[in-house]
């Protein structure tokens, strides 16, 4: 396949319903309906989108470490959606996952496909009652 013909590629994953944690986090509602419109708009920009509710963390690390073994075009998406801290969200078990641990799976040495790329991540992230929308751009 061509770099022409290779599609620029988006991850959307959103966490809304949470089990098992000492400190019960809240259901997210509307966040799936906001994840399927999200999906509608980047497809119809013609990314390649695949969409993912309720992850684990081992779970999501996966996700991007397939991400990291496929073919791009110009750039890659990233959308993570959930309840977090400062520079973490939680996985759908209540277990943080360190957002440096997802840049380091898609970082050039284990992602040459994405090498000097931009990727582009926005975390919608909801941190005890206060909602945060941070956009990263990684261009390593």
């Amino acid at each position: 396949m061509s770099m022409q013909q290779r599609k620029n590629r988006a991850v959307i994953i959103v966490n809304y319903a949470f089990c098992s944690r000492t400190e019960p986090l809240q259901p997210r509602k509307g966040a799936k309906r906001e994840a399927d419109k999200l999906f509608k708009a980047l497809s119809k920009l013609n990314y390649a989108v695949k969409l993912y509710y309720d992850q684990a963390a081992k779970d999501i690390e996966e996700i991007y470490r397939q991400e990291s073994r496929e073919e791009h075009g110009d750039c890659f998406v990233s959308i993570l959606s959930s309840h977090g801290e400062e520079g973490a969200i939680y996985d759908c078990w209540g277990e943080l996952v360190k957002l440096t641990r997802i840049f380091q799976i898609l970082s050039p040495q284990r992602c040459p496909v994405l090498a000097g790329k931009p990727k582009i991540f926005f975390i919608q992230n909801l941190c005890r009652y206060l909602e945060r929308l941070c956009i990263f751009l990684l261009a390593i």
